[in-house]
């Protein structure tokens, strides 16, 4: 589970304990740019292309649920 806090500074914390990402962005969720940062985030953080990085659940809202698909 990610969550998301918007028009934040940038940082992006895994916490293992509660299996969760928390990641702010610079983006405000309109259009979906706010979507395209987190993925561009992740897709950083766990070294593999934005095309592996997928939104599940949650694309309006600030809870949501990614695939990461890991070569």
């Amino acid at each position: 589970m990610v969550k998301v806090k918007f028009d934040s500074f940038d940082k992006l914390i895994l916490n293992e304990i509660n299996k969760e990402i928390e990641i702010s962005v610079r983006s405000v969720p309109i259009k979906g740019e706010a979507n395209k940062e987190i993925i561009r985030k992740i897709s950083k953080y766990f070294n593999v292309k934005t095309d592996n990085v997928r939104i599940v659940h949650g694309l309006y809202s600030n809870i949501k649920v990614i695939d990461i698909f890991l070569k």
